[in-house]
């Protein structure tokens, strides 16, 4: 008997650099709980993937980068009971320039 372990969204496949053209991810939540790994802060979600539902592991952030903005939108709407089991949401996401340094940082914006 194996055990199938719930993959990891990989960011790196998301390349829009335009923030009216984004990356739009349809998800569905799984668990409002975050949880963490040995890299990242994360939460499991149901991502829409050629008309099928498979069950991802979202990283909403990374223990090596300063970048908070998803685990602080995920956490704001969760205390707006935004975030629920079963409750489906869009995740929109694109490379922008960095305030900080010449950069690209990623950026999100979550649609309920």
């Amino acid at each position: 008997m194996s055990e199938t372990l719930t993959p990891f969204l990989k960011w790196g496949s998301f390349k829009s650099h335009d923030q009216n053209k984004p990356d739009i991810l349809e998800t569905q939540v799984v668990d409002v709980e975050t949880f963490e790994t040995e890299y990242t802060t994360n939460v499991k979600v149901l991502l829409k993937e050629d008309k099928k539902w498979n069950e991802v592991i979202l990283p909403l952030k990374s223990h090596e980068s300063k970048n908070e903005a998803l685990l602080k939108q995920w956490k704001k709407n969760a205390q707006k009971n935004l975030i629920k089991s079963g409750k489906k949401f869009k995740l929109k996401t694109w490379l922008g320039k960095s305030t900080k340094s010449d950069h690209e940082i990623r950026r999100f914006v979550l649609e309920f």
